[in-house]
């Protein structure tokens, strides 16, 4: 019996495109995950009215099959033809302020402190320059949004 090598699927192409929005945003880094019955992308991003790096999403419609094309970048519920932040907020925190939100990485586990299962994006974080130096800070899933976190987990002390 031989060994049926792994196939390479491509699933993060800037040039296939993500939708209509596409032209109204960069995804420079993202992390994919299943939830439920979709595939999500989380992506650190910027779009030319907003440069500092911050998280968007896009996601495959349900049963989907993995691929570059096909994704859909979640717009803005107040106007849909602007790709929406993950977290609706400006941030404002000393600590991810001016260098943005990159590399978001989605975390599903059991929190203890809150006794329940939890969703949560964490992201590398700067508050002066894109940089760093870096904080790491989270988003974390209501079952309807998610929600910016007051303080940072990790902060770093040094470039």
């Amino acid at each position: 019996m031989g060994i049926t090598p792994n196939k390479t699927i491509r699933i993060f192409d800037a040039g296939v495109g993500y939708g209509a929005l596409s032209q109204r945003v960069t995804f420079v880094d993202c992390t994919v995950v299943k939830r439920d019955e979709r595939r999500w992308m989380f992506a650190g991003g910027f779009t030319r009215a907003r440069p500092e790096i911050d998280c968007f999403s896009a996601s495959l419609a349900a049963g989907a099959p993995l691929s570059a094309a096909g994704w859909t970048i979640t717009p803005d519920s107040n106007d849909p033809t602007t790709p929406a932040l993950l977290a609706n907020n400006t941030r404002s925190h000393w600590w991810d302020g001016a260098g943005g939100r990159h590399c978001p990485s989605y975390v599903r586990g059991y929190d203890p402190d809150q006794q329940r299962w939890v969703e949560r994006i964490y992201y590398a974080g700067a508050a002066r320059h894109f940089l760093g130096p870096y904080a790491i800070g989270y988003l974390e899933w209501n079952g309807a949004t998610w929600i910016d976190q007051p303080l940072p987990v990790f902060t770093a002390n040094e470039y």
